[in-house]
């Protein structure tokens, strides 16, 4: 049969044991933080707008990068490419806008593409049909 004072005993050093736990918890964050970096890109925002006499590509690049990142957007009009390279800033958000014409268009495809770069692959492609 256990004492009273081998009881508190037992106590006492479970709840160094729980204080020392504690302790590792609250100090090890500090140490080595569990947060986890975003590096990605992304493209939102996607529209075509028509406003009677031309029509508009308009989205937004968004860089989730930890540096600063080059862009390639390539814009297709039936089949004519138009291509232009943009530096976005770590973290910074740039909005592209091309305006297409009713003289550059025969009512046919309307596709662009955001490459980043060294990447062979698009981020972001999408492809629009005229009526």
């Amino acid at each position: 049969m256990m004492t009273p004072n081998q009881n508190s005993m037992k106590l006492k050093a479970l709840y160094i044991v729980s204080l020392l736990v504690l302790g590792v918890f609250v100090v090890l964050p500090f140490f080595h933080p569990t947060v986890s970096e975003t590096a990605y890109s992304e493209v939102s925002r996607m529209q075509l707008l028509e406003n009677g006499t031309e029509r508009i590509i308009l989205f937004d690049i968004v860089n989730h990068e930890q540096k600063d990142m080059n862009y390639t957007v390539t814009v297709t009009v039936d089949g004519k490419n138009d291509t232009e390279e943009v530096l976005l800033r770590e973290g910074g958000v740039f909005t592209y806008a091309h305006h297409i014409h009713p003289e550059r268009t025969a009512g046919g495809e309307i596709s662009f593409a955001v490459y980043k770069e060294g990447m062979s692959a698009p981020i972001e492609e999408a492809t629009y049909f005229g009526r």
